[in-house]
């Protein structure tokens, strides 16, 4: 059996339908993460470190201001949802 990791797969798949910019992608993953493709930190492998990740924060912020000032967050009513054919759970009181 083959291990293979996220990163593997993610490497192989960037090289095979971008390989014009996979190297600079894959780059830039490296400087977010500490030079690493992948980094396993709590709370740093979503949102990583440095310049890029910065800019990307900063990209971000801009485009709530541009897109969503001024609206309210809505809450979305999940109690009308079910999977066909789910059986309620009962009362226990």
């Amino acid at each position: 059996m083959v291990e293979c990791c996220v990163i593997d797969i993610f490497t192989d798949w960037i090289h095979k339908n971008f390989p014009d910019r996979a190297d600079k992608v894959l780059h830039q993953l490296a400087e977010v993460h500490g030079g690493a493709l992948g980094d396993s930190r709590f709370c740093k492998r979503m949102s990583g470190e440095g310049k890029v990740a910065e800019s990307i924060k900063q990209l971000f912020k801009m485009a709530v201001k541009k897109h969503l000032s001024g609206r309210d967050r809505f809450e979305y009513d999940l109690t009308a949802i079910r999977r066909p054919g789910e059986i309620q759970q009962m009362e226990l009181f």
